[in-house]
């Protein structure tokens, strides 16, 4: 998968809540960035996830997604085969 479209899929796809606390945007966006040294950037991400997290799916998801990424210290090989993908329940 294209680095960029990996941030994205990340940012997009799995990520789960809010953004105050120990900050799961701040965790999900370090990940991120350390994952993609060629993309938007922490603080871009951030401000991105801060912006979104209104959102009550998308604050869930971000939530269970810097969860993932606390459990264990993934690789970002790890990550990219889909090792914190959420799906919330139906």
């Amino acid at each position: 998968m294209h680095r960029p479209a990996l941030f994205f899929a990340l940012l997009f796809s799995s990520f789960a809540a809010g953004c105050a606390g120990s900050d799961p945007c701040e965790v999900v966006c370090a990940k991120n960035a350390e994952c993609q040294p060629d993309g938007p950037g922490k603080e871009t991400c951030a401000a991105l996830c801060v912006e979104l997290s209104d959102r009550a799916s998308y604050a869930d998801a971000i939530e269970h997604q810097a969860a993932c990424y606390e459990e264990e210290d993934w690789s970002c090989d790890a990550l990219a085969s889909g090792a914190c993908d959420y799906s919330p329940e139906d």
